[in-house]
């Protein structure tokens, strides 16, 4: 499924974008970078949440999880 969009661009605008390609492709592209942005901001505001409480563990507790992941 497709969507179309109308986009207002000034001359100055249009000129900048067609400097990079066909101004359609430019336009897609910047979204997805928006997009993959957006995601990245909220798992990394996501991880550092998780990481405001520590989890303490062992060294025995530590040295059994490292070998769990290395029998992976």
């Amino acid at each position: 499924m497709t969507t179309t969009i109308t986009v207002r661009l000034s001359e100055r605008e249009r000129k900048a974008l067609k400097e990079h390609g066909k101004i359609s492709e430019v336009v897609r592209e910047a979204l997805r970078l928006y997009l993959s942005s957006r995601n990245s901001s909220r798992t990394i505001a996501r991880l550092r949440e998780l990481q405001k409480n520590p989890v303490r563990t062992t060294v025995g507790e530590d040295l059994k999880l490292l070998r769990a992941d290395r029998d992976r």
